[in-house]
């Protein structure tokens, strides 16, 4: 994939129907970008699609609850240093169903 496309394609962080606090971009190169969030109890990312393969990294405790495009949902229990990874694409919207904040990176990789 060229850079061009790489660039085209992206996370989008800023949906329409976003609570939450934007995230902080602490990582980017030409392979992977990286993520910092919080997300506080009752908050949601908004409706995003993740064009990239991605890894989340779990900083704090707490209840994530995704909400798929497929009408799915499910809940994930943050534990601090624990990990998952995920196949592109994944369209969804996060919701902060605990009642502690969400901490956690993420780093998608461009190719």
């Amino acid at each position: 994939m060229t850079t061009a496309a790489a660039k085209a394609r992206s996370y989008t962080p800023m949906a329409d129907d976003r609570t939450a606090a934007p995230h902080v971009v602490v990582h980017e190169d030409e392979r992977s970008r990286m993520i910092h969030y919080v997300i506080k109890p009752g908050e949601q990312t908004g409706w995003h699609t993740h064009e990239f393969d991605y890894t989340v990294i779990r900083v704090s405790k707490g209840t994530l609850t995704s909400n798929f495009a497929d009408g799915t949902s499910k809940n994930f229990d943050y534990e601090p240093g624990t990990t998952s990874s995920y196949k592109a694409p994944v369209e969804h919207n996060a919701v902060n169903t605990g009642d502690t904040d969400i901490i956690g990176y993420e780093i998608e990789f461009k190719s």
